[in-house]
């Protein structure tokens, strides 16, 4: 298989230098690798550990030969994008640009046909995975597009996201993760509701814990949120409920255009949609519990 370090490591650049991107170049530079990010008052520590900065997305892509993207919503990916100082600007040939986020297919392939004609390729590879899983290599990544271009990237994949799959051409990746975090949120909104019936039924949250888990109810998801629901500790919060509001966003527009039922996707929305109406979009996901234990009413005799 084709690699991109044929006799050196690339220079590779992280642009949305967040915890996720700062994950993954922390990751990328205790691997050999040179790491730049762009100059933001957010960034100037990324330096201390080893990394360089510059001062502008087009310099970012002039200086480097494959770029993370890791940023957090549609006007940055925009801004990052396009313009004199984004990273079309400064797209050469043979550059590559490993798209991470979570945003709508068509919004990537717009991007990804701007950078054709420099001779730069894109692929859609959203990461599953919170910044702690990142940072230990944990975290999932879903390739999607080229595969000689995808090829190309193998090694500097492996050094900072290991569990990676090429999931297909250009898209599948944004399919892959969508379904994944309709799991997710699915998986947390049943484990918070099964602990409100527990509670309410008179168990112990820790027993639940010790002794679901081992059960044939375990889950990923269970074993990460059910300590959380145990001791109502919601922030910090690994897993912001924003960002799963997010992707369910998606989720539903691409629900509709297929025109499916989806009942278990109605109910997310309804859920965490009241933590967004409620001011807790920045409560850990887990913290749906509170919806939920709040509308439970007294039980019947």
């Amino acid at each position: 298989m084709e690699r991109m370090e044929t006799h050196m490591k690339p220079t590779i650049g992280i642009l949305g230098l967040g915890k996720i991107g700062r994950a993954a170049g922390e990751n990328l530079l205790k691997e050999g690798y040179r790491v730049l990010a762009v100059r933001r008052p957010s960034t100037e520590d990324f330096v201390g550990v080893g990394g360089a900065l510059v001062a502008t997305a087009a310099e970012l892509a002039r200086q480097c030969d494959l770029v993370i993207t890791c940023l957090p919503d549609e006007a940055s990916m925009h801004a990052g994008f396009e313009g004199p100082d984004g990273l079309v600007a400064g797209a050469h040939a043979g550059l590559t640009v490993l798209e991470m986020g979570t945003f709508a297919a068509e919004l990537k392939a717009q991007l990804a046909a701007l950078l054709k004609p420099k001779g730069a390729a894109m692929l859609d590879s959203p990461i599953s995975g919170t910044p702690s899983m990142v940072a230990s290599k944990v975290g999932v990544l879903f390739v999607s597009g080229d595969r000689a271009v995808a090829d190309r990237c193998t090694d500097v994949i492996n050094a900072f996201a290991p569990k990676n799959y090429y999931v297909g051409e250009f898209g599948s990746g944004m399919a892959i993760k969508l379904v994944t975090n309709f799991i997710v949120g699915a998986n947390s909104l049943v484990v918070a509701e099964a602990f409100v019936f527990g509670i309410k039924a008179g168990l112990d949250p820790d027993l639940m814990i010790k002794v679901i888990g081992p059960s044939a109810a375990q889950s990923r998801v269970f074993d990460f949120r059910a300590p959380m629901i145990a001791q109502r500790k919601f922030k910090p919060a690994p897993g912001p409920a924003h960002i799963l509001w997010k992707d369910l966003q998606f989720i539903r527009d691409e629900s509709d255009r297929m025109g499916l039922a989806a009942p278990v996707l109605k109910a997310q929305l309804e859920w965490f949609g009241r933590m967004m109406s409620q001011g807790k979009q920045d409560d850990e996901v887990a913290a749906v519990f509170e919806m939920l234990e709040s509308a439970t009413q007294s039980p019947k005799h």
